[in-house]
């Protein structure tokens, strides 16, 4: 099965890309062994709900400020980080708050063994993150892009 996942700070302009994404997905027939949800609560109820559902691969849809052209988008391939327990007891505790962004899902994911080893991020480049219930006009024209984008990358998937 492939896990198609929205990661979003809800209602925080621009982060709030993930969500949008999964549930414009939602409705679309990506194929039987495809199961899009939006996972923008709390990194250790993420990794329990991947740890339920042992995806053979994930690709996660998100924004995530890390200083590039707004609206860019960028696809990684995502690696397991080698954290030490000191590291993984810091990412755990920032997690039970409730937060979650695409770095701190990684990091608990593959702390509690349930991060598969296909996982690629689709990452959007902010404008805005400020509270607002719209997308600013650069992460809104690159929504449909990166839409396209995953699609291209689960069908790869699902051909092996």
């Amino acid at each position: 099965m492939i896990l198609v996942a929205g990661v979003a700070e809800l209602y925080q302009g621009d982060l709030d890309l993930g969500r949008l994404a999964a549930a414009r997905l939602a409705g679309e027939d990506l194929g039987p062994e495809v199961l899009v949800e939006e996972l923008s609560y709390g990194a250790v109820a993420v990794a329990q709900r991947l740890e339920e559902l042992r995806p053979d691969a994930l690709v996660l849809v998100a924004a995530h400020a890390r200083g590039r052209i707004p609206g860019a988008i960028e696809r990684r391939a995502i690696v397991a980080p080698r954290l030490s327990p000191a590291e993984q007891q810091l990412a755990v505790g920032d997690a039970v708050t409730g937060y979650v962004t695409i770095d701190l899902l990684v990091e608990v994911a593959a702390a509690l063994g349930a991060l598969p080893a296909r996982t690629v991020a689709f990452e959007v480049e902010p404008a805005s993150v400020r509270p607002a219930t719209a997308l600013s006009p650069e992460a809104e024209a690159a929504l449909d892009e990166v839409l396209e984008r995953v699609r291209s990358e689960v069908a790869a998937l699902a051909r092996g």
